[in-house]
């Protein structure tokens, strides 16, 4: 579900479920501080709510934190009918999903996304997660929630930095699957930075129906499924390269489309204007290198080599044909590769 002021439909919604009347929202101290009291209030006596806040970030997605949330249910007797409720943004939304993956072997999900880039993206899907000090998401499994509540009235109080990274993913999937979509972006692209709630309730609707077409054909990503990575190999060598300043994963993931788009072009798998009209809308959200360390291709192109997506030297790149349209394309030319971190520059 998505729209504005669409939260206190939560408690109706859930009484249709075959779920009982236990639930456990998971969050983290900075949106339970906005949110916490705001959706407890909604539930009457008949609801058991406990409230688990978890730290803020990456450092939630351990098993040591999974262990504390598992110790809370098992203390307070939650049974296979319960439901978590996910509460918060992509972090949250893996970590609290992979509880609900795991305790009883499986319970019900809501997803109550409260960031652009997961009301757009990782609330849908069915990917839940942890972290291993080897590497992010190496733990987890698919496991669909019961439902998706996305209210963009949330976004009032996101950060503007954090609303640019969630519209790293919304331009993607306008590139990967829909004209219109592209179209709406590049007429009404400033009302939308000013948070006007028709345009997002409208963006978000439709990246959630592409997202959701590409999991029902390709749940467990062996085959389409890997077009959601347009510019994530690009955009994940820049996160790691300019880790140290902060490069948050959104912004990287809209430099990292630049770099894809333009090694299309450099192809011929992308036209001229198509090029530039997509490379232009991605300028117009002002996601920018960072200023403070100088790029540095070959180190670039060194991580990208240890991307999981290489193989036997090449790496597989989803790559735009046209507005609306990619492909995977296996690249092995490595001064394309370095050329197009440099074309950021220019």
């Amino acid at each position: 579900m998505v729209g504005a002021d669409i939260l206190s439909l939560l408690p109706e919604k859930l009484s249709r479920l075959p779920v009982n009347r236990q639930l456990a929202i998971i969050s983290t101290p900075p949106v339970s501080a906005l949110y916490l009291k705001k959706v407890n209030g909604l539930f009457g006596r008949e609801w058991k709510v406990l409230n688990i806040d978890v730290p803020d970030g990456e450092v939630s997605k351990s098993l040591k934190e999974i262990n504390h949330v598992f110790t809370s249910l098992i203390k307070n007797h939650f049974e296979r009918q319960s439901t978590i409720i996910a509460l918060g943004g992509g972090v949250v939304g893996d970590m609290a999903g992979f509880v609900a993956a795991s305790y009883l072997r499986g319970v019900n999900l809501i997803q109550l996304p409260t960031t652009l880039l997961a009301q757009v993206d990782s609330s849908i899907g069915g990917k839940v997660g942890i972290n291993h000090g080897l590497g992010k998401n190496l733990i987890g499994a698919f496991h669909q929630p019961k439902m998706v509540l996305a209210d963009v009235r949330f976004f009032k109080t996101l950060p503007p930095e954090e609303f640019i990274c969630g519209m790293g993913e919304v331009v993607k999937y306008g590139i990967l699957g829909s004209r219109p979509l592209f179209e709406t972006l590049e007429k009404n692209l400033d009302q939308i930075l000013d948070k006007n709630n028709d345009l997002l309730s409208e963006i978000v609707y439709d990246c959630a129906q592409i997202k959701a077409k590409i999991v029902e054909k390709d749940e467990r990503e062996q085959g389409i499924r890997a077009h959601l990575n347009l510019g994530h190999t690009f955009g994940h060598a820049l996160e790691t390269f300019y880790k140290s300043v902060s490069l948050k994963h959104g912004q990287a993931v809209l430099l990292g489309m630049r770099c894809a788009i333009w090694s299309a072009g450099q192809l011929n798998l992308l036209d001229e204007e198509s090029a530039r009209r997509m490379d232009q809308l991605i300028r117009r959200t002002g996601v920018n290198l960072p200023a403070k360390i100088r790029m540095d291709p070959g180190k670039l192109l060194a991580i990208m080599k240890r991307d999981k997506k290489v193989r036997e030297g090449r790496i597989n790149l989803v790559l735009p044909e046209r507005i609306g349209r990619v492909t995977v394309q296996s690249v092995s030319d490595e001064g394309l590769l370095k050329e197009s971190f440099e074309h950021l520059l220019a």
